[in-house]
């Protein structure tokens, strides 16, 4: 991984939580959306709030836990460590493995979270495309931002579909293969092959690009403002 530590990953999660709370903010005081409502913008950003916060609070959980399991038993520190966290496997594999998943998760349902955003917003503005899929769905949605369908905003958005879709053929690209640039960082997607452009550095940086576009977006003076809120259809049913 590109990080000498995971405390060096936990404080990028923050910084990035920091980086959505200035968008919420934002959209409060541009677009007159009331933080706590449950607009489907807010909606979409405080969740990618808390799943990020919980990645970083599950990695901090889980060093944590073998740094008190070194203090407090010493030489059979290990033994004790993976009593606690239900495993028979080896120390390294174990976190491997729950690393990994956390890692993995975390992409999967941010794009799930920009996926559903997309959907909502174009739905309200009664220009839902008419082919299904994300790409058909993210170049409506910058069109509609008056954002270019195929800049670097467009090449965040795929890379990040690109590397959830892999997870449906346990980490193989399937589909034609495409390369992006990204923050000076590469992602390469080869058909038929392995994606290797997913270490938490490829996450984080990800992640803060897509950020980044959800900031374009929400905020575009092309984006035409709707006199009531925006429904998100779980968060409108959800029980008080």
């Amino acid at each position: 991984m590109g990080y000498d530590s995971f405390a060096q990953v936990v404080d990028d999660l923050r910084n990035l939580n920091k980086d959505i709370e200035v968008v919420r903010q934002e959209l409060v005081v541009e677009r007159e959306v009331s933080y706590e409502s449950q607009d489907a913008r807010q909606v979409a950003l405080d969740g990618l709030q808390c799943d990020i916060g919980a990645c970083g609070n599950w990695i901090n959980a889980l060093t944590s836990l073998r740094a008190l399991s070194q203090e407090k038993y010493g030489y059979f520190w290990e033994q004790e460590y993976l009593k606690s966290i239900g495993t028979a496997l080896h120390s390294g594999n174990a976190e491997d493995l729950m690393l990994d998943y956390l890692r993995n998760t975390l992409a999967t349902k941010a794009h799930f979270k920009i996926d559903s955003l997309f959907s909502n917003l174009l739905r309200a503005h009664s220009a839902s495309p008419e082919k299904p899929g994300f790409w058909h769905l993210s170049k409506d949605m910058l069109i509609l931002a008056g954002i270019c369908p195929k800049g670097p905003e467009n090449d965040a958005l795929l890379a990040l579909a690109n590397l959830r879709n892999s997870y449906h053929s346990n980490g193989i690209h399937n589909k034609c293969s495409k390369s992006f640039l990204i923050s000076a960082k590469q992602f390469d997607f080869r058909q038929g092959e392995r994606v290797e452009c997913a270490s938490w550095d490829h996450i984080t940086v990800l992640l803060r690009a897509n950020i980044s576009v959800l900031s374009s977006v929400l905020l575009s003076n092309g984006l035409p403002i709707l006199p009531g809120p925006i429904i998100d259809d779980f968060a409108a049913t959800a029980k008080l």
